[in-house]
């Protein structure tokens, strides 16, 4: 009888113990289809007698910190410029809010203290941007490293990954394209010498007949728009224009002028500095790409370049001989 008692009991729990599984996993498949059907601003009370859980837990976060590895996070980077403008342009802001003006801006940089958040709405999601501190920079003093963290519902999570990023990204990118300041480059010693544009001329300060003016525009323009054609025919993407006339006609302002339009650095080859054709070749490598070549007086520095003799030093007895390795790199140009 007692063991008949014990297994009846056995069963009686084995049973019991199904009937509570079975109805756990009917409450998670309740929960799921719950969470996926019903809208964002579902009343927490519905959702208590729904079991479903908290609208905390049904948000997912991307976290960007601010160096990856040794280097800067460029995806940081970006995320503190867009933060910057939506701190500037929106209504429902911080509190507290840092302003900044850089070494070279002429634009006041707002930004976040640790601990704040902003709300950034992207094809009709609230994006929630918040900014907090994560150890320490040596390198830097102390200073504590910062860490974005992007938090949005569940159902954004592909709209997010796919476009929100991708457009702080490019958004970022045309905005430093607008701030920054074109630099001006001179070779010394087979290295790039660089000092800042300031002041620099544009078209509309450029004292220039108005219809050649327009078709120098129109030109630079069509040439930037071009860019695809030139790789989907195989050919290098460049411009070239000979600006010639007596000094002070406004050549190099007339340079200037395309800089400022282009929003491309210059670098200013003097022919008369460069050694040897590898040494041209190295500076040549050494320029970033959106920039702009100057040679000035180039017939007269070649006129003048020393030819290398068979030994590998400069004839210098040989002008009219001149530098025919850098002759015919420019020429190629």
């Amino acid at each position: 009888m007692a063991s008949q008692r014990r297994s009846g009991a056995l069963e009686l729990c084995k049973t019991t113990i199904t009937a509570a599984t079975s109805a756990v996993a009917a409450a998670m498949l309740l929960r799921r289809v719950a969470a996926d059907l019903l809208p964002a601003g579902t009343p927490p009370l519905i959702g208590s007698l729904l079991l479903l859980p908290p609208p905390s837990s049904r948000r997912h976060a991307v976290v960007i910190e601010e160096f990856d590895g040794a280097y800067h996070n460029r995806v940081f980077l970006a995320a503190r410029t867009h933060v910057s403008t939506l701190l500037a342009a929106a209504p429902g802001v911080p509190p507290v809010i840092k302003a900044t003006l850089p070494r070279g801006a002429d634009q006041i940089r707002f930004s976040m203290r640790p601990g704040t958040d902003v709300v950034d709405v992207f094809d009709g999601a609230e994006l929630t941007w918040r900014l907090s501190s994560q150890g320490r920079r040596p390198w830097d003093g102390g200073a504590a490293r910062e860490v974005f963290k992007l938090s949005f519902d569940a159902k954004h999570k592909e709209m997010v990954l796919g476009a929100y990023l991708p457009f702080v990204m490019a958004r970022a990118e045309a905005a430093a394209r607008e701030q920054r300041q074109a630099k001006l480059y001179s070779n010394e010693r087979g290295k790039w010498r660089p000092v800042t544009l300031r002041d620099a001329s544009t078209f509309a300060t450029l004292a220039m007949d108005a219809e050649q003016r327009r078709a120098v525009v129109d030109d630079l323009d069509r040439f930037l728009d071009r860019k695809e054609y030139y790789q989907r025919t195989g050919r290098a993407w460049k411009r070239g224009y000979l600006v010639h006339g007596p000094p002070g006609t406004g050549k190099s302002s007339l340079v200037a002028a395309i800089s400022n339009h282009l929003r491309f650095d210059v670098y200013d080859l003097d022919i008369g500095n460069v050694r040897s054709n590898t040494e041209l070749r190295k500076l040549m490598i050494r320029m970033k790409n959106r920039s702009i070549l100057l040679v000035e007086d180039v017939d007269c520095a070649l006129a003048t370049a020393p030819r290398r003799g068979a030994d590998g030093g400069s004839d210098e007895t040989s002008p009219a001989a001149k530098n025919r390795e850098v002759s015919q790199f420019l020429d190629s140009l």
